[in-house]
Order: structure tokens, then C-alpha cells, then sequence
């Protein structure tokens, strides 16, 4: 599980999703009570295992590792506790998604490639950046989906799996580009929410595992 997490952090990295040493990443623990996150103020590429830090869900006291952690652990054990189904969160400044946060306005469906995050990408309303109030509404806006803005802050996804939710993060910014891109030419359509339950449903048998020998 750390691993992974290490992994992923140096993936986040590599993919530019926020500037410095901005954003953060945790994965739920097997025990259900407490997660891992990244360390505060560390480059993501210079990361070592040693780094990461164990928070317990509920009292968001540090009990395994020697660095401080994100500011962000409000926000992580905010959205544990209230989205049981959620193992993992991925939190980002990325340039298009936190374009998107400053103008308030919601990434929409105008590609079906934001399926699996849902029918569009809700906006929270601002907080500061670290607080309770920043969970609280960002879990709020969030509710059983994949993705929500912080208001002029940037972007945050949950999964069942880090591998899922760093995804959901590229998927996000890749339409917000688009997005924005399409913006500067006119208003571009957006799918209907029937539309992106079909391919929701399509999205289930795409890949390799339904091909039998």
C-alpha cells in the first residue's frame, strides 16, 4: 500500500498535476481507521517511504511516521469518514481543472471521457486552504461522486483505488482542457446525462477482461 502510494506520488510528479510542492494523495489503511498520506512541503519526485505519514481517520492524529503531514488531512479524513466506499484521494492544483475553480463554474460532459467520474465535476464553495470548513464543503459538493473543484483552489478525486482516483484526475484535466479550449471558439454541446449513462454502461466491458481464451 505504501508502495503504491510512493509509486503514484512519483507519477504525480512526472505528470505535472500541480505546481512545487502543491497536492496530495492518501490511501485508506486495511484496518478502515486510518490512511496514509504525503508528507508536507516535499518535492513529490525526492519522496521516499520514510516520508509518508499514517493519520488516524477519526482523531487526524499522526500515528506512524516522523514528518508532518499534508495540510490537507482535514480534507482527506473529512471525505473517509463520510464516503465509506472511498479507499483512496487524489488532491491537485492541475492548470485546466483549477481554471475551471477560479471562473465558478463546473467542468461539464462535453466528452464522454468524464464518464466514470460522473455527469460533471461539481464546484465547492471557497475555504482555506487546510481548514474543516474546506472539507466540509468539499465533501458537501462531492456526494457519491468521483470528482469536485475547490473554488479557486483546484481539484480533488476519491476511488475505491489510488490507481482509479489518479486517473479520475487525469481524465478531469483532460477534459477541462478541452473544455477550455472549445471556450475560446463558442459554447460547446454537452452530453446528455442519458448519453453518459450509456457509456457508463459500455465502460464496464471495455479493455481486456471480458476477452476469453
Amino acid at each position: 500500500m505504501r508502495e503504491t502510494l510512493l509509486a503514484i506520488a512519483h507519477q504525480f510528479s512526472q505528470d505535472q498535476l500541480s505546481p512545487g510542492t502543491t497536492g496530495n494523495l492518501s490511501v485508506r489503511d486495511e484496518d478502515g481507521r486510518s490512511f496514509w498520506i504525503t508528507p508536507s512541503g516535499i518535492p513529490f519526485a525526492s519522496l521516499s517511504l520514510d516520508d509518508l505519514v499514517r493519520v488516524d481517520v477519526e482523531s487526524t492524529r499522526v500515528i506512524d511516521g516522523t514528518r508532518a503531514p499534508s495540510t490537507e488531512v482535514p480534507l482527506h479524513s473529512m471525505t473517509y469518514q463520510r464516503r465509506t466506499d472511498v479507499h483512496a484521494i487524489v488532491h491537485a492544483h492541475s492548470l485546466y481543472a483549477t481554471i475551471f475553480s477560479t471562473l465558478n463554474r463546473p467542468v461539464k460532459a462535453v466528452h464522454y471521457q468524464l464518464a466514470r467520474v460522473g455527469d460533471e465535476v461539481p464546484l465547492a464553495d471557497y475555504a482555506t486552504y487546510g481548514s474543516k470548513e474546506l472539507a466540509n464543503q468539499a465533501t458537501n459538493a462531492l456526494g457519491n461522486g468521483g470528482a469536485v473543484l475547490l473554488k479557486n483552489h483546484g481539484l480533488m478525486t476519491v476511488a475505491a483505488t489510488l490507481s482509479e482516483a489518479y486517473q479520475y484526475a487525469l481524465d478531469v484535466e483532460w477534459v477541462a482542457k478541452l473544455y477550455f479550449m472549445a471556450l475560446q471558439i463558442g459554447e460547446p454541446d454537452v452530453l446528455t446525462h442519458d448519453e453518459m449513462a450509456r457509456v457508463r454502461r459500455e465502460l464496464d466491458h471495455y479493455g481486456q477482461s471480458s476477452v476469453t481464451p
